[in-house]
């Protein structure tokens, strides 16, 4: 069409036949003739249905009609959805189903998005990311930060608008919940192992905190350090995990404040010192009211075990399925600080391997049960069956450490204990077949 409408290619009506200047055609080259082609059909819209189209190019190349539907409502995009329409009409997008709107090909995406300068660009996706923040109604509610799709594409949107900008433009009120916001996106991205997203929403979030994010909005500030911290140790970054580390243990008002992030930092300089890190370890227990020797000795592992037939039962599942749940807080952090050095206590000391799961399992039973006290089991279960080869009892603790799982359906800490004891307990008892079907399941 528009080698007709610059007059390359004519019709003859005398002639009856299609004429071209073949010269002129050749010095079009491909791809200028391309984006040419787009630019002069983009220019020749209707100006409502070009901001249309930008408006739809900066969410990529498709948007579902509930979004457009909610900027419509506003009077910067009343007209939004009828100049859509004529941009079906004209080929640019289509509607490739009930709910979804879409360019007809990427090409076209991008030469709409790139059309406008980078400032500009950035005014449109602040007025749709405002659009899309008041549409959600009561924002600063917990309801609101249960992060849905249409959240996420509102943080996208103000994320875009405000990168390398100062955000000050916007109130307290919306810069805290847009970093609370990119905190749920961040975490979520962690849970998915996805450290990239995580540390480019942790990265936005600390930017609408901005400098006074410890002093006005500490909770959300630890947060995101903290992430940072873990998805830059998921990263394989240990200077941005020991820089994040140092601001937690600069600002943190109370220590229980600084566990999280001692227990990443741990964790990250194990990779090349695992002694230092089981050292490290062993402070952070000592100071959370756990204390242990530096060299396990017999008797220390004769008391250990001792300690766990206090609380031998008739009906151990029974117990565990009904005990309360563990509520104390250095309790808890005690164990998750426990799981996190028992690989290491597996290659380096595997006496202080039966000390800890002998007090992990003291600790559930005395002050309630967690998701980690199914690694405790299981622990107790290895260390009976490698150091005293009682295999029919650690086969017993082992079978109870899925009880605790049971309870609990902990989707992050499942496999992780059940590979264990599937490597470790159950093929001294069970078939190897029946090993390798956990194996693929467990994959």
């Amino acid at each position: 069409t528009s080698l007709v409408e610059d007059h390359y290619l004519t019709y003859s009506l005398e002639e009856q036949r299609w004429k071209w200047d073949i010269d002129n055609v050749r010095d079009i080259s491909i791809n200028e003739n391309v984006a040419a082609i787009l630019r002069n059909k983009l220019l020749r819209l209707p100006i409502k249905v070009f901001e249309a189209l930008q408006v739809m190019s900066c969410f990529g190349v498709k948007v579902d009609q509930d979004v457009l539907s909610i900027l419509s409502g506003s009077d910067q995009f009343d007209e939004l959805i009828s100049s859509l329409g004529y941009a079906i009409q004209e080929g640019m997008i289509e509607k490739r189903n009930e709910t979804t709107y879409g360019f007809a090909h990427d090409t076209i995406q991008q030469a709409v998005y790139e059309y406008l300068p980078e400032a500009c660009m950035k005014e449109f996706h602040f007025k749709i990311g405002m659009q899309l923040v008041r549409a959600l109604r009561g924002f600063v509610t917990p309801e609101f930060l249960q992060c849905n799709s249409i959240t996420f594409l509102a943080i996208d949107q103000m994320n875009r608008a405000c990168d390398g900008t100062d955000p000050n433009r916007l109130d307290t009120r919306i810069k805290n919940t847009l970093a609370s916001l990119n905190l749920k996106a961040a975490e979520r991205a962690i849970d998915l192992a996805d450290a990239s997203s995580a540390l480019s929403h942790v990265r936005f979030g600390l930017q609408f905190v901005g400098d006074t994010g410890w002093s006005l909005c500490y909770e959300i500030c630890l947060r995101l350090h903290e992430a940072a911290c873990l998805a830059n140790y998921l990263n394989s970054s240990p200077d941005e995990v020991l820089k994040h580390f140092e601001e937690i243990i600069n600002h943190a008002r109370k220590f229980e404040d600084k566990i999280k992030a001692n227990c990443i930092m741990i964790k990250s300089s194990a990779s090349g010192n695992i002694q230092g890190a089981i050292n490290s370890a062993f402070i952070i227990l000592n100071q959370l009211g756990e204390s242990f020797p530096s060299v396990a000795t017999p008797e220390d592992i004769q008391n250990a075990i001792a300690s766990i037939r206090e609380f031998h039962c008739d009906d151990p599942k029974e117990k565990i399925m009904n005990s309360p749940e563990l509520t104390d807080t250095k309790k808890l952090w005690s164990l998750k600080l426990m799981d996190h050095i028992f690989p290491y206590l597996h290659m380096m000391s595997s006496k202080l391997m039966i000390l800890i799961s002998a007090r992990m399992l003291k600790i559930s039973f005395q002050h309630g049960f967690a998701p980690e006290s199914a690694l405790g089991f299981f622990c107790y279960s290895y260390s009976l069956i490698s150091t005293f080869n009682d295999i029919e009892e650690g086969y017993r603790w082992a079978k109870l450490a899925l009880v605790v799982l049971e309870r609990f359906n902990a989707p992050s800490l499942s496999p992780k204990v059940k590979i264990c004891i599937t490597m470790f307990v159950s093929i001294w008892k069970e078939p190897v077949q029946s090993s390798v079907v956990d194996f693929l399941r467990l994959h």
